[in-house]
């Protein structure tokens, strides 16, 4: 009985090693530049996402931008695609009064794709000009999780923290 329970314990063994090493076989090479394809086109989506939304103020892209069931977790406050609408028009009467505009830059900490859904994590820096005088910055650390929907890439939330300068 012994000697069959060793037996038993020797095949799991074997096929748990197996499998470990199936898992560590690299990808091949067409599969890796699909993926990072596919996390490029996220970063290009959140770029164009901040600069038309955030900084066009352009509340027709939303739509364009983010799932229809999208949040935004900012500061301790839940944002929906109707409160950032809401938000943006009164910033466009605010920037148009102060004859500024806003200016992003993004540092990318870590990228991860798994089937139909991207994790990106990095740093967003705005920056509000007038004419040649910077006005203020902020800093802040987010991530994003972005899903495929209909063959296209779409944020479905944004996570934000402000970081200190």
């Amino acid at each position: 009985m012994k000697f069959l329970r060793l037996i038993g314990i020797a095949l799991l063994f074997c096929s748990c090693q197996t499998a470990v090493k199936e898992d560590l076989q690299p990808q091949n090479q067409s599969t890796v530049n699909e993926s990072q394809a596919d996390i490029d086109s996220v970063k290009n989506l959140i770029e164009q996402s901040f600069q038309e939304i955030w900084s066009d103020l352009d509340t027709a892209r939303i739509r364009a931008y983010h799932t229809d069931d999208f949040i935004l977790l900012e500061q301790g406050l839940v944002w929906n695609n109707d409160s950032i609408a809401r938000y943006l028009i009164g910033e466009h009467k605010r920037m148009e009064e102060g004859q500024y505009q806003r200016l992003n830059r993004f540092e990318y900490i870590r990228s991860v794709q798994r089937q139909n859904t991207i994790w990106v994590a990095y740093k967003n820096y705005g920056t509000w000009i007038k004419g040649s005088d910077t006005l203020r910055t902020a800093q802040w650390l987010e991530s994003a999780i972005a899903i495929r929907e209909n063959d296209q890439w779409k944020l479905q939330q944004l996570h934000s923290t402000r970081m200190e300068k």
